[in-house]
């Protein structure tokens, strides 16, 4: 199970995709997800922390929004964020903050902070989670706030594979190879096969524990965070100016038999 993807019309042939082009074809939708995160804010949102970032679709798509939007990009990988700063616009890029650290030595206050495709699932320990969210907590400016998403449900820790095809005839493979429920880890990997014959069988491999929801808004309140909402779903209405009604979760609302969820913490 992966985040929704909304692939672009027109996305380039299979050939000039490496596996960062892959990840966002296969399991982002920028342009979705920041006009979303407008919305959860609700207020007049500038700046977007991306822990994690890793490529930073996410971030790119947020100072597109307008001359006025910043984003601070945190990943200690290299290579992910030398991806970031390769697909960055070179009129925007002046407006990322790209920091190769750990996510526990960036400072930058925001107004939103946000780690999605489930990176919370690094943390294994509790401890860790909260330290994470405490720190997270100290970077948002007031009223802000810290999204973070996972996935559970009635297959959350069944072994398996899911397949779907993509643009440019690639055909994308997400798969649960591990899962241990009284642990909480598993094991995923995403796989990419191209037109042209060639595979990526391990493109990313994550292991990571499946926290659930109850247990991630009692972090977020341990961490500091005054209030906490979820939503199913990336928006559901639109407006005549793009924007997205987002709407959380009712007290005893059900969600699917499998479901992505955002937890929102609210400084």
């Amino acid at each position: 199970m992966s985040a929704v993807s909304n692939n672009p019309p027109g996305a380039p042939g299979a050939s000039a995709l490496d596996r960062y082009d892959l990840y966002e074809l296969a399991a982002q939708s920028p342009e979705v997800q920041v006009r979303f995160l407008r919305a959860v804010h609700a207020g007049a949102p500038r700046t977007l922390g991306e822990d994690f970032c890793g490529s930073g679709a996410i971030a790119r798509a947020w100072v597109a929004l307008g001359p006025d939007y910043t984003a601070v990009c945190v990943d200690r990988d290299p290579e992910a964020v030398a991806a970031l700063r390769a697909r960055a616009d070179t009129a925007t890029l002046p407006r990322l903050t790209l920091r190769i650290i750990d996510v526990h030595e960036a400072h930058d206050r925001v107004d939103l902070l946000i780690a999605l495709n489930f990176p919370v699932g690094y943390f294994h320990e509790r401890d860790a989670l909260v330290a994470w969210m405490r720190h997270a907590r100290a970077r948002c400016n007031p009223g802000g706030a810290l999204v973070v998403d996972i996935y559970g449900g009635e297959h959350a820790f069944v072994c398996g594979e899911q397949s779907q095809d993509l643009d440019a005839g690639v055909r994308y493979t997400w798969e649960q190879r591990e899962a241990d429920p009284a642990t909480g880890l598993v094991v995923n990997a995403m796989r990419f096969d191209l037109p042209d014959g060639r595979s990526i069988p391990d493109a990313f491999v994550y292991r990571w524990r499946l926290w659930s929801i109850p247990e991630l808004r009692d972090a977020m309140r341990d961490a500091g965070f005054a209030h906490t909402d979820v939503y199913d779903s990336l928006g559901d209405a639109v407006d005549d100016d793009g924007g997205v009604h987002a709407r959380p979760l009712a007290p005893g609302e059900p969600l699917d038999d499998d479901y992505v969820v955002y937890v929102v913490g609210r400084a």
